[in-house]
């Protein structure tokens, strides 16, 4: 057995959040193999490609089967030190479903980036002094999001306090809350700093001006200046609203921000938003737009 140290450091091996889904995901399979006097714990291979069928009938891709068999994982206690994931039982099981059901997507998201970006920069959602705050909070996190390619939870963990926020000549740099650990746990995902740069700065035309309406370094001021008298969290963006207004907002709320803003930009526009819509497009589209 190990020592308490070690056991402790074992467990934080996995983050929280996936500690929770593979305890949700293990809980339903090991109901489904009692149910057949099997042990859990040290069951035959196969009965868990028997569980996994199940998933597989109820329509689940190739990527939530993997899920499944990583919790199996974490709670099967073999015969040997190898994981069940490479058991070649399972790997055949795997490529089995790979080419059943594969798991094919759009090349690009289907709603228009540049409909969004044109509509962004009219009102209500400036002038950027005066606006509704939702609008103004709408406009900062929509380029931000786009910009950076980062996920929900990266743009959560931004932080407003130096030296996690700096401002530079020509240029302004975002970096997460150092308690944030990212989806994939390396150290360049850790300490990644977002570095923008002013867009459009010498304004001289109409044309250019409309540009500078997008520039992010002048939308965090106004919007870092305009949230100062309410805020209390150092989290960069806070809650707009009553009653949780100047706390943090969960990564939930952050998504539908997002997902409203163009919605909304889309309902103004009297255009119907493609179907399906997802807000974790922002990503796709950030990386597939040349800009």
């Amino acid at each position: 057995m190990f020592c308490c140290p070690v056991h402790r450091i074992l467990i934080t091996s996995h983050k929280q959040s996936i500690q929770k889904l593979y305890r949700s995901k293990w809980k339903r399979i090991a109901i489904w193999i009692q149910q057949h006097n099997i042990d859990p714990f040290t069951p035959p291979v196969h009965s868990f490609s028997n569980s996994l069928l199940i998933f597989f009938g109820s329509g689940a891709v190739i990527s939530t089967i993997k899920v499944q068999l990583a919790a199996i994982s974490v709670f099967h206690i073999g015969n040997d030190t190898l994981s069940i994931i490479i058991n070649k039982l399972c790997k055949t099981f795997l490529n089995g479903i790979l080419l059943l059901r594969s798991p094919h997507k759009d090349p690009s998201p289907r709603w228009d980036l540049n409909l969004v970006l044109h509509f962004i920069v009219q009102p209500p959602f400036k002038p950027a002094a005066t606006c509704d705050i939702k609008f103004l909070s709408w406009k900062t996190i929509f380029p931000v999001a786009i910009t950076s390619a980062r996920r929900i939870s990266g743009i959560q963990a931004l932080s407003s306090l130096p030296p996690y926020l700096t401002f530079h000549k020509g240029r302004f740099s975002l970096h997460t809350n150092p308690s944030f650990l990212p989806k994939v746990v390396l150290e360049a995902n850790i300490n990644h700093i977002i570095n923008l740069s002013v867009f459009c700065p010498n304004v001289t035309n109409k044309g250019e001006y409309i540009l500078h309406l997008l520039d992010i370094h002048r939308q965090l001021c106004f919007y870092l200046h305009r949230v100062k008298e309410f805020r209390k969290a150092d989290q960069l963006f806070i809650s707009f609203s009553s009653p949780r207004k100047g706390q943090p907002v969960s990564k939930v709320t952050l998504a539908k921000w997002l997902s409203d803003c163009i919605s909304f930009i889309y309902n103004r526009q009297g255009v119907v938003l493609p179907r399906p819509f997802w807000t974790h497009s922002t990503r796709a589209m950030a990386t597939s737009t040349v800009f």
